[in-house]
């Protein structure tokens, strides 16, 4: 269908974060009916802020004529609160790409991003400044104001032990992972045909395979024929490895969070198959 001046996100990558989002996203906008925004992640549902769609739409191409689509793709999407009802009042038609990735791993990504983040003092000072903007992202004070940055048990036995009194959205590296709570949400306004959900480990085993389905999903024609850069984008050097008994303990909790998920979204997951002693 032919599009008329400024385009309009015809779909979203959604999440989910450290799941393969950026690298989807550079993947995506090498179609050629596929152009994408100015920035990848606009954070415009999910901003604390007056909505203004005029600079919204400022953020996507500006064609006279065109038939091709755009999107954005914006992780917190799927986590924050009330963006999905935002979405729906902006379009109750719009599509979605979720990239579901193991949620222990995911955690320790997010996690050593956040520490790795720490290094920086202007990502230090970004943090303490948007604290004021949006106190319920609270980074500094939790995450930087102290000498010492916690280890990833630290940080993930606060937001256990504080689930139920939770007054701050960020930073969060466990709820983050409850991704059937957070896809049910989502459905309370759009319809499941409206989401295609994939498993990050197969987009990165797999990535011809899985950018041909997007393309069905999308309508659009396939990847096959085009001259692609698939290299995975922003992998991050870990400072150390992954505790197996810390591992074991939080993939117990997720899958029981995530109970009912596999059926939900139509996909076999390794990490939800994973036999854990109920001992640990």
């Amino acid at each position: 269908m032919l599009t008329f001046g400024r385009l309009k996100p015809k779909f979203m990558i959604l999440g989910v974060q450290k799941g393969g989002t950026t690298s989807l996203h550079e993947y995506l906008i090498q179609h050629p009916c596929i152009l994408g925004p100015k920035k990848k992640e606009l954070h415009f549902f999910d901003s604390f802020q007056p909505l203004n769609i005029d600079d919204y739409h400022k953020n996507f191409p500006f064609k006279l004529v065109t038939n091709k689509i755009t999107f954005e793709s914006t992780p917190r999407y799927i986590y924050y609160p009330n963006v999905a009802k935002k979405i729906y009042d902006y379009n109750p038609n719009m599509k979605f790409i979720v990239v579901l990735r193991d949620p222990v791993k995911r955690a320790y990504s997010a996690w050593n991003m956040y520490k790795q983040m720490g290094e920086s003092e202007r990502m230090i000072n970004f943090f303490k400044k948007n604290e004021k903007k949006s106190p319920k992202e609270i980074f500094f004070s939790l995450l930087y104001r102290k000498e010492t940055f916690p280890s990833f048990l630290e940080m993930a036995n606060y937001e256990l032990d504080n689930e139920l009194n939770f007054d701050f959205i960020e930073p969060s590296i466990i709820r983050r992972g409850y991704y059937k709570k957070q896809i049910d949400t989502y459905l309370e306004y759009f319809n499941l045909e409206n989401f295609l959900f994939i498993d990050s480990s197969s987009l990165k085993n797999d990535t011809l395979e899985v950018l041909n389905t997007i393309a069905t999903f999308l309508n659009i024609s396939n990847f096959k024929s085009l001259d692609l850069d698939l290299e995975m984008k922003h992998q991050r050097v870990y400072s150390e490895p992954l505790n197996v008994k810390i591992y074991d303990e939080l993939l117990l909790h997720f899958q029981n969070k995530n109970k009912g998920l596999e059926e939900l979204v139509n996909l076999k997951f390794e990490w939800m198959r994973n036999k854990v002693s109920r001992n640990v």
